[in-house]
């Protein structure tokens, strides 16, 4: 039987890349992987910055660098994000958030070549607004949390993403539980993980 931190750290190595792809600068998507085990619960949370802040660019101005510290500052908040079973009795133990520049520019210009090539000069470019800032990066926002619970047979976490993030549309969620694996798209009309 694998012990506890080996069975945490292996759902999270298997888990991290799909979840990477599924969100790759999908606006409006942001994925969660979940694991738990024993009295270990952990969250990995991963959004594209326009899902949250409304660009990706690197902030230029004091709103926008106001914006990024202000997600940040919340996603070091779980409370306000994931509401846990009182019956869990979890408390944070390790939090980690930031906001994540990817190194793509080659990439996006073909991208946004191929989506000029599609709408035409004067079509409306869903991507526009990416470029209204310097440069053509990507970012991420990244969160993980690292919850002892002394109870982990939890059935739900309320999500309050929707609430807080309103340009979030969906949420793509990877679980691994003691029993078992769950996978779920969640919408804002129901904002619940179900780990049953």
């Amino acid at each position: 039987m694998l012990k506890k931190p080996t069975l945490v750290a292996l759902a999270f190595a298997c888990s991290t890349p799909a979840i990477a792809q599924q969100s790759a600068h999908v606006h409006g998507f942001v994925s969660i992987n979940l694991a738990i085990d024993d009295e270990e619960l952990q969250i990995e949370f991963v959004s594209p910055a326009e899902s949250i802040v409304g660009f990706e660019y690197e902030p230029s101005t004091a709103t926008e660098r106001k914006a990024v510290a202000d997600a940040i500052a919340l996603l070091r908040n779980p409370a306000k994000l994931f509401v846990l079973p009182a019956g869990a009795g979890c408390e944070l133990h390790e939090v980690e958030a930031e906001r994540h520049v990817e190194d793509d520019h080659e990439e996006h210009a073909e991208h946004e070549e191929d989506e000029h090539a599609k709408h035409g000069e004067d079509g409306e470019d869903e991507h526009a607004h990416e470029n209204s800032g310097a440069g053509e990066s990507h970012s991420e926002f990244h969160a993980h949390y690292h919850f002892d619970c002394k109870n982990t047979v939890i059935e739900t976490i309320e999500l309050r993403l929707f609430e807080t993030w309103p340009r979030i549309e969906e949420v793509r969620v990877q679980a691994l539980t003691p029993r078992g694996q769950v996978g779920d798209n969640i919408g804002a009309s129901d904002p619940v993980i179900r780990l049953q």
